[in-house]
Protein backbone atom coordinates (compact mmCIF):
# COMPACT_ATOMS: atom_id res chain seq x y z
CA UNK A 1 0.00 0.00 0.00
CA UNK A 2 1.30 3.47 -1.17
CA UNK A 3 -1.09 6.36 0.37
CA UNK A 4 -2.56 5.72 3.95
CA UNK A 5 -4.61 8.09 5.24
CA UNK A 6 -6.44 8.23 8.84
CA UNK A 7 -8.47 11.10 10.15
CA UNK A 8 -9.03 10.70 13.71
CA UNK A 9 -11.50 12.40 16.39
CA UNK A 10 -10.63 11.01 19.76
CA UNK A 11 -13.30 13.04 21.59
CA UNK A 12 -16.03 11.25 19.51
CA UNK A 13 -14.06 7.71 19.50
CA UNK A 14 -14.20 7.45 16.08
CA UNK A 15 -11.29 6.75 13.43
CA UNK A 16 -11.79 7.04 9.44
CA UNK A 17 -8.76 5.05 7.56
CA UNK A 18 -8.84 5.04 3.60
CA UNK A 19 -6.14 3.50 1.85
CA UNK A 20 -4.89 2.74 -1.98
CA UNK A 21 -3.21 -0.03 -2.34
CA UNK A 22 -0.53 0.34 -5.24
CA UNK A 23 1.45 -3.01 -6.52
CA UNK A 24 2.39 -5.09 -9.58
CA UNK A 25 -0.90 -5.59 -11.03
CA UNK A 26 -0.18 -9.18 -11.55
CA UNK A 27 0.59 -9.58 -7.50
CA UNK A 28 -1.79 -12.04 -6.49
CA UNK A 29 -3.78 -11.53 -3.42
CA UNK A 30 -7.37 -11.96 -1.80
CA UNK A 31 -9.91 -9.07 -0.79
CA UNK A 32 -10.73 -8.63 2.97
CA UNK A 33 -11.26 -11.84 5.15
CA UNK A 34 -10.34 -13.37 8.62
CA UNK A 35 -7.10 -13.95 8.57
CA UNK A 36 -6.25 -15.04 12.46
CA UNK A 37 -8.90 -16.40 14.77
CA UNK A 38 -7.03 -15.76 18.27
CA UNK A 39 -7.08 -12.78 18.05
CA UNK A 40 -9.63 -12.07 15.10
CA UNK A 41 -7.85 -10.39 12.52
CA UNK A 42 -9.22 -9.06 9.46
CA UNK A 43 -7.71 -7.66 6.12
CA UNK A 44 -6.56 -8.43 3.24
CA UNK A 45 -4.36 -11.39 2.05
CA UNK A 46 -1.00 -10.83 -0.32
CA UNK A 47 -1.24 -14.83 -1.67
CA UNK A 48 2.79 -13.81 -2.82
CA UNK A 49 4.70 -12.44 0.03
CA UNK A 50 2.35 -13.12 2.63
CA UNK A 51 0.94 -11.38 5.67
CA UNK A 52 -1.15 -8.42 4.43
CA UNK A 53 -1.11 -4.56 3.85
CA UNK A 54 -3.76 -3.33 6.29
CA UNK A 55 -5.15 -5.43 8.96
CA UNK A 56 -8.03 -4.60 11.82
CA UNK A 57 -7.91 -6.57 15.17
CA UNK A 58 -11.45 -6.98 15.99
CA UNK A 59 -10.93 -7.99 19.55
CA UNK A 60 -8.77 -4.89 20.49
CA UNK A 61 -9.88 -2.49 17.83
CA UNK A 62 -6.75 -0.97 16.56
CA UNK A 63 -5.26 -1.09 12.90
CA UNK A 64 -2.38 -1.72 11.26
CA UNK A 65 -1.20 -0.62 7.94
CA UNK A 66 2.22 -0.28 5.79
CA UNK A 67 3.68 1.40 2.79
CA UNK A 68 7.06 0.73 1.23
CA UNK A 69 9.59 3.82 2.00
CA UNK A 70 11.23 3.82 -1.29
CA UNK A 71 14.05 6.38 -0.48
CA UNK A 72 16.93 3.69 0.05
CA UNK A 73 14.69 1.14 -0.03
CA UNK A 74 16.79 -2.13 0.82
CA UNK A 75 15.71 -5.57 0.14
CA UNK A 76 14.76 -7.69 2.87
CA UNK A 77 14.51 -11.84 3.61
CA UNK A 78 11.00 -11.30 4.80
CA UNK A 79 7.18 -9.42 3.41
CA UNK A 80 6.52 -6.47 5.24
CA UNK A 81 3.26 -7.70 5.04
CA UNK A 82 4.10 -9.98 7.74
CA UNK A 83 5.31 -7.47 10.14
CA UNK A 84 1.61 -5.98 9.76
CA UNK A 85 0.01 -9.10 10.31
CA UNK A 86 2.53 -10.01 13.83
CA UNK A 87 1.68 -6.31 14.53
CA UNK A 88 -2.00 -7.04 14.15
CA UNK A 89 -2.43 -10.41 15.87
CA UNK A 90 -1.03 -8.63 19.48
CA UNK A 91 -3.07 -8.24 22.17
CA UNK A 92 -3.31 -4.53 21.93
CA UNK A 93 -2.23 -1.60 20.59
CA UNK A 94 0.53 -1.02 22.93
CA UNK A 95 1.73 -4.95 22.58
CA UNK A 96 1.92 -4.10 19.28
CA UNK A 97 4.36 -0.84 19.56
CA UNK A 98 6.29 -3.44 22.02
CA UNK A 99 6.73 -5.90 19.12
CA UNK A 100 8.04 -3.13 17.14
CA UNK A 101 10.72 -1.96 19.42
CA UNK A 102 11.90 -5.33 19.98
CA UNK A 103 11.63 -7.02 16.27
CA UNK A 104 14.95 -7.08 14.21
CA UNK A 105 13.29 -4.52 11.73
CA UNK A 106 16.46 -4.50 9.34
CA UNK A 107 15.44 -8.11 8.29
CA UNK A 108 12.84 -6.23 6.28
CA UNK A 109 12.66 -4.27 2.86
CA UNK A 110 12.60 -0.31 3.98
CA UNK A 111 8.54 0.41 5.12
CA UNK A 112 6.15 2.62 6.94
CA UNK A 113 3.82 1.70 9.23
CA UNK A 114 0.86 2.80 10.65
CA UNK A 115 -0.65 1.66 13.84
CA UNK A 116 -3.95 3.24 15.26
CA UNK A 117 -6.75 2.92 17.33
CA UNK A 118 -9.82 5.62 18.57
CA UNK A 119 -7.70 7.23 21.20
CA UNK A 120 -4.25 7.24 19.66
CA UNK A 121 -2.01 6.72 16.49
CA UNK A 122 1.67 6.41 15.91
CA UNK A 123 3.61 5.83 12.79
CA UNK A 124 6.91 3.47 12.68
CA UNK A 125 9.50 2.97 10.04
CA UNK A 126 13.25 1.17 9.56
CA UNK A 127 14.24 4.35 6.99
CA UNK A 128 16.77 5.67 7.46
CA UNK A 129 16.84 4.02 10.98
CA UNK A 130 14.53 2.37 13.60
CA UNK A 131 12.25 4.65 14.97
CA UNK A 132 8.34 5.06 16.70
CA UNK A 133 6.48 8.39 16.74
CA UNK A 134 3.12 9.13 17.63
CA UNK A 135 0.79 11.27 15.65
CA UNK A 136 -0.88 14.17 17.49
CA UNK A 137 -2.25 15.78 14.11
CA UNK A 138 -5.89 14.73 13.85
CA UNK A 139 -4.99 14.53 9.94
CA UNK A 140 -2.35 12.60 8.68
CA UNK A 141 -1.32 11.18 5.76
CA UNK A 142 1.95 8.25 5.05
CA UNK A 143 3.51 7.67 2.01
CA UNK A 144 6.26 6.20 0.62
CA UNK A 145 8.68 9.07 1.39
CA UNK A 146 10.75 8.99 4.58
CA UNK A 147 9.03 10.43 7.89
CA UNK A 148 9.23 13.83 8.23
CA UNK A 149 9.66 14.63 4.14
CA UNK A 150 7.52 16.35 2.43
CA UNK A 151 6.27 13.93 -0.56
CA UNK A 152 3.94 15.48 -3.40
CA UNK A 153 1.44 13.11 -2.78
CA UNK A 154 1.12 13.29 0.80
CA UNK A 155 0.84 16.79 0.82
CA UNK A 156 -1.85 17.01 -1.37
CA UNK A 157 -4.04 14.53 0.75
CA UNK A 158 -3.45 16.59 3.43
CA UNK A 159 -4.41 19.76 1.18
CA UNK A 160 -7.59 17.44 0.51
CA UNK A 161 -8.63 15.82 3.59
CA UNK A 162 -9.34 19.60 5.40
CA UNK A 163 -12.08 20.27 3.03
CA UNK A 164 -13.50 16.60 3.34
CA UNK A 165 -13.67 16.57 7.45
CA UNK A 166 -15.19 19.91 7.33
CA UNK A 167 -18.40 19.65 9.76
CA UNK A 168 -17.46 16.86 11.69
CA UNK A 169 -16.20 13.19 11.25
CA UNK A 170 -19.49 12.07 10.63
CA UNK A 171 -20.00 10.13 7.11
CA UNK A 172 -16.71 10.41 5.38
CA UNK A 173 -17.05 7.36 3.09
CA UNK A 174 -18.30 9.23 0.03
CA UNK A 175 -15.34 12.24 0.47
CA UNK A 176 -12.70 10.00 0.79
CA UNK A 177 -13.39 7.48 -1.60
CA UNK A 178 -13.78 10.62 -4.45
CA UNK A 179 -10.01 11.50 -2.83
CA UNK A 180 -9.08 7.94 -3.29
CA UNK A 181 -9.86 7.73 -6.83
CA UNK A 182 -8.32 10.98 -7.99
CA UNK A 183 -5.95 11.03 -10.99
CA UNK A 184 -5.36 14.46 -10.75
CA UNK A 185 -1.76 16.18 -10.16
CA UNK A 186 1.89 15.01 -10.95
CA UNK A 187 1.86 12.40 -8.51
CA UNK A 188 -2.07 11.49 -8.18
CA UNK A 189 -3.76 9.26 -5.40
CA UNK A 190 -4.89 6.37 -7.68
CA UNK A 191 -2.49 5.41 -9.86
CA UNK A 192 -2.40 3.44 -13.44
CA UNK A 193 1.27 2.89 -15.09
CA UNK A 194 1.23 -0.10 -17.02
CA UNK A 195 1.94 -3.19 -14.77
CA UNK A 196 2.11 -1.28 -12.11
CA UNK A 197 -0.34 0.60 -10.26
CA UNK A 198 -3.47 0.94 -7.58
CA UNK A 199 -4.80 -2.22 -7.36
CA UNK A 200 -8.12 -2.28 -4.59
CA UNK A 201 -8.74 0.20 -2.42
CA UNK A 202 -10.55 0.21 1.30
CA UNK A 203 -12.45 2.54 3.52
CA UNK A 204 -12.95 1.82 7.55
CA UNK A 205 -14.03 3.11 10.57
CA UNK A 206 -13.71 2.44 13.65
CA UNK A 207 -16.25 3.86 16.98
CA UNK A 208 -14.43 2.73 19.89
CA UNK A 209 -13.10 -0.69 19.06
CA UNK A 210 -16.13 -1.38 16.92
CA UNK A 211 -15.42 -1.87 13.11
CA UNK A 212 -18.03 0.86 12.15
CA UNK A 213 -17.83 0.65 8.23
CA UNK A 214 -15.58 -1.31 6.35
CA UNK A 215 -16.05 -0.57 2.20
CA UNK A 216 -13.69 -2.59 0.07
CA UNK A 217 -12.81 -1.83 -3.64
CA UNK A 218 -11.10 -4.74 -5.79
CA UNK A 219 -9.74 -3.03 -8.32
CA UNK A 220 -8.76 0.76 -8.63
CA UNK A 221 -11.16 2.89 -6.99
CA UNK A 222 -11.70 5.11 -10.20
CA UNK A 223 -13.08 2.05 -12.12
CA UNK A 224 -14.46 -0.98 -9.27
CA UNK A 225 -16.95 0.14 -6.81
CA UNK A 226 -16.56 0.26 -3.17
CA UNK A 227 -18.32 -2.36 -1.72
CA UNK A 228 -19.49 -3.33 2.15
CA UNK A 229 -17.57 -6.09 3.70
CA UNK A 230 -18.67 -7.53 6.94
CA UNK A 231 -16.10 -8.53 9.32
CA UNK A 232 -17.19 -11.66 11.51
CA UNK A 233 -19.31 -9.99 14.64
CA UNK A 234 -17.83 -11.09 17.88
CA UNK A 235 -17.28 -12.78 19.79
CA UNK A 236 -15.65 -14.59 17.64
CA UNK A 237 -14.82 -18.46 18.05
Amino acid sequence: MCLLLAVRDPAACRLWLAANRDERVARPWRSPTLISHHPPVFGGVDLEGGGTWLAVNLASGFVVGVTNANLGARSGRRSRGQLVLEAATQGSLADALALLAEVDVDSYGAFNLMLADTAAAFVATNYPEARIEPVEDPLFALGNDALGGDGLRTQAALRALGPATHGGTGDLAPALARLLADHRGADPFCRHFGPFGTVCSTILALHGAVVQTYLFAAGPPCQARFEPVAPPPLPYS
